[in-house]
């Protein structure tokens, strides 16, 4: 059994598949470091478990809100990286929404959390359709609620979840003046006045702040007020309190706080002293998604959101380089295999694939494709026995996800045409595109035997056992066909048979009632793909005894839908 579960990949792995230059990717810089953290929140968003429980809705919506943040950036600019993402966010959003706690705050432990949590769904509004319904309503709660507690202090009471002091007001501060321009004057000059309120020996408005927070809240003070904020910049420079000792991920998050606001008054010697910090903390070889440290994505979200704002506009686009080379890896290890049994099928689904594909390996046998949107590897298999070799080499060998077989069947029937109007069944005959549901062998036990060198093959009580296609692979092709009328015609779903070639139509329809088309290999492919739980698809083209299709249909439809089923499954990478 192939495992199923996302490829896990490293800063190491991206070297091999960058454009130009990738040496930098390591760099201890802030663009590389920003970059390492980008990425480990695109891995997170799009292949960690997306729990609801209260603890893990922070964690998701920063995911979302910052990685949409990044890629819509005009410098970056990848909105075909968003379109990917969407069915994460909008998952994400869901979740949520759908663990809305009973009582304030209604997200997460505290007022930050809840305001950050808000902030995500006003973000992404654009590709989530749960955020865009709920984002206003929760906008509208939680500014009322900060208006009735305010002048009182942000607090939920739970002294010991809530990290209470001045960021918890900033965050307000930061959401309400972002998302409601305009709100009302006299609570925004009281939630500036309580960010700005110092923690003095150790409290802050009559409470215990933990030593090591106070980077963290002042960080984020820093960071929003800036000159008006200019004495806790100074104690931002203060890291005496990194020789409190503090788990690694928690000496992070603070570390990227600092950083936040050291950049945004541009302190140079703080800002490289908590960059110095960071890649110290950071660990190189951990799989991304796993955060700088290793252990939770939390500090990258926060790096990359303290580090973004002060790349400049060529740095932010040269990031550019490692998202292809990320991009392509999940393309790689998420190969799309062909098989075909004529070598023009070859020259044929190269060409559907159009402009920008890149042939990285070819022979007479086989193909190995590096097209924009998916990895492909075609391979060719004549014969049963071909056909056979050529499945578990893509396989195996190349790693195929996924195998589509397009080509050629024989039509078991003709063409019924209708003079009349109105609802009538159209038989399949020559010229006619079939999306196989199934396929069955008839009359090859030996020829199976002798292709997959077994003692018996996969029969029972002398019956032969029906392959069905994979439901999901199905339903794709049956999407695409339908967007693609015009260029392949009407198409049909049901039964294909494969036999041997001197086997008659009558045989194969009375063992078979319906079949609609008769192949030569595409059975042993399906077998092979079963037991190596890959999903499998045929698609035919119909043609007469002869081998012919009408001259209206010398198009390849059967490799054009099959590449147009490939690209859906690389947008889903």
């Amino acid at each position: 059994m192939i495992p199923r579960h996302p490829p896990v990949f490293f800063a190491s792995d991206l070297h091999g598949y960058g454009i130009g230059n990738t040496s930098w990717f390591d760099d201890m810089s802030p663009r590389a470091l920003a970059g390492r953290c980008l990425l480990d929140a695109l891995e997170y968003l799009c292949t960690a478990p997306k729990f609801a429980a209260k603890d893990w809705q922070l964690i998701n919506a920063n995911a979302a809100r910052i990685v949409h943040q990044c890629l819509t950036d005009p410098a970056l600019a990848r909105h075909d990286i968003v379109d990917r993402v969407a069915p994460a966010i909008e998952e994400i959003c869901a979740g949520i929404v759908a663990s809305r706690q009973y009582c304030i705050p209604f997200y997460g432990d505290d007022y930050w959390d809840w305001a950050s949590v808000v902030d995500a769904l006003c973000e992404v509004q654009r590709v989530s359709r749960t955020a865009a319904k709920v984002a206003r309503r929760e906008l509208d709660q939680i500014r009322r609620t900060i208006q009735i507690r305010v002048p009182g202090e942000l607090s939920t009471g739970d002294t010991a979840h809530e990290w209470f002091g001045p960021a918890v007001a900033t965050r307000a501060y930061r959401l309400l003046d972002k998302r409601s321009p305009g709100f009302d004057a006299d609570l925004r000059h009281e939630l500036q006045a309580q960010a700005l309120e110092r923690i003095e020996r150790g409290r802050y408005r009559g409470r215990q702040v933990t030593p090591w927070q106070i980077g963290w809240h002042y960080g984020q003070v820093v960071g929003e007020f800036q000159r008006a904020a200019s004495e806790q910049a100074v104690e931002l420079a203060d890291f005496a309190w990194m020789a409190m000792p503090l788990e690694p991920g928690k000496r992070a998050l603070v570390l990227a706080r600092v950083l936040q606001g050291a950049c945004a008054v541009k302190d140079r010697r703080t800002v490289l002293q908590a960059l110095e910090e960071l890649y110290r903390c950071e660990t190189t070889a951990r799989p991304f998604g796993q955060g700088i440290i290793g252990a939770s994505v939390v500090a990258s979200l926060d790096v990359l959101e303290a580090l973004w704002p002060q790349l400049d506009q060529r740095e932010k686009a040269s990031l550019n380089a490692m998202l292809e080379a990320l991009r392509f890896l999940h393309a790689k290890a998420n190969t799309i295999g062909f098989l075909v049994e004529r070598p023009e099928d070859i020259e044929g689904l190269i060409q559907a694939m159009g402009q920008g594909t890149l042939i990285e390996q070819r022979n007479a046998g086989r193909a190995i494709i590096r097209h924009p949107s998916f990895h492909a590897v075609i391979c060719l298999g004549r014969s049963i026995t071909e056909a056979a070799s050529a499945t578990a080499l893509a396989v195996e060998e190349h790693g195929a996800r996924w195998l589509i077989m397009p080509g050629q069947a024989h039509a078991l029937g003709e063409a019924l045409r209708h003079v009349s109007g109105g609802p009538h069944f159209s038989g399949a005959g020559p010229g006619a595109l079939v999306i196989a549901s199934s396929v069955a062998p008839f009359g090859i036990k030996s020829e199976l035997q002798d292709a997959l060198s077994v003692a018996e093959a996969p029969f029972s009580d002398g019956r032969s056992a029906i392959i069905p296609a994979d439901p999901a692979l199905h339903r794709l092709a049956h999407d695409a066909a339908e967007t693609m009328l015009d260029e392949i015609g009407q198409f049909f779903e049901g039964q294909t048979v494969t036999r041997k070639g001197d086997c008659s139509d009558d045989a194969v329809l009375a063992a078979f009632p319906g079949a609609l088309g008769a192949d030569e290999s595409a059975y042993v492919a399906g077998l092979i793909c079963l037991s190596r739980s890959v999903p499998f698809l045929s698609i035919r083209m119909l043609a007469d005894r002869a081998g012919h299709t009408p001259a209206a249909m010398t198009r390849n439809a059967a490799c054009r839908l099959a590449v147009k089923i490939a690209e859906t499954l690389g947008r889903r990478m």
